[in-house]
């Protein structure tokens, strides 16, 4: 082989890996904007779910939730009848509408005896007076503990009065009761009777939980449009090569 034939065999060897890295990177972006189409129908099909979950009639806590168990992501967001009573107050600072009351209700029927947080209306800083050991009835809907402090200073609280979020993990410790299981996620209050008469409350707007998928649906559209601008100059760049040294030459 003559050099000449060696020097065209390189070259033409140079130019095919050229070629490969550039497919090789242009597939690695069109598969990484895919991804992020999927990632977008996903957050739309499960945000969808969700609501359809919202609409759906009311049924007991106690025929889709127990007590010491994870809330299942199917049943976040339903509305639920419980009654019993309540046994303890406590302030949740930093929430959305302002400082919440919540509640925990000794659920009438559980197996074993439990409880759950009830978000019962939206109040000053100091309680109000809240009918314990009366006959509750009520519906609400069933949503996921909230997992950041909202209210960090409620860790220091002497009174022990303030949640810094609401989840039944931070009573375990402080329930007089060592035998009173918990329910995990709480209850947003729709309605609520007292000794049947119905209450008059400073009601939380309805709310329900958001997909767990990372971002907002128009963040990953905005990728797909970032991966494919990506392979797309990607591929044309070897062409832009090409036609400016044609220039130059």
């Amino acid at each position: 082989m003559t050099a000449k034939q060696s020097r065209g065999l390189q070259g033409s060897l140079l130019r095919l890996g050229q070629g490969l890295l550039v497919l090789i990177v242009a597939t690695t972006f069109t598969f990484l904007a895919l991804w992020q189409w999927d990632r977008a129908e996903g957050h739309q099909a499960l945000k969808a779910e969700l609501s359809r979950i919202a609409m759906l009639p009311p049924t007991t806590l106690t025929a889709i939730h127990e007590p010491q168990i994870a809330l299942d992501g199917e049943d976040a967001n339903r509305l639920v009848r419980a009654s019993g009573r309540y046994l303890d107050t406590f302030r949740s600072q930093g929430q959305e509408e302002g400082v919440y009351e919540v509640a925990l209700l000794e659920v009438a029927g559980s197996s074993p005896r439990a409880a759950i947080l009830v978000a019962r209306q939206i109040v000053a800083d100091a309680l109000v007076e809240v009918p314990l050991d009366s006959r509750i009835e009520l519906v609400a809907r069933l949503l996921p503990t909230q997992r950041e402090d909202l209210d960090p200073d409620a860790r220091i609280d002497s009174d022990g009065e303030r949640l810094s979020r609401i989840d039944s993990a931070l009573l375990v410790e402080r329930l007089e009761n060592p035998g009173l299981a918990l329910y995990d996620g709480y209850l947003l209050l729709q309605s609520e009777r007292i000794e049947g008469n119905q209450s008059n409350l400073n009601q939380i707007p309805d709310s329900i939980a958001e997909p767990t998928i990372p971002g907002y649906y128009w963040q990953h559209l905005s990728y797909v449009v970032i991966w494919s601008l990506m392979a797309l100059l990607t591929l044309y760049l070897p062409f832009y090569q090409r036609k400016r040294n044609r220039i130059v030459l």
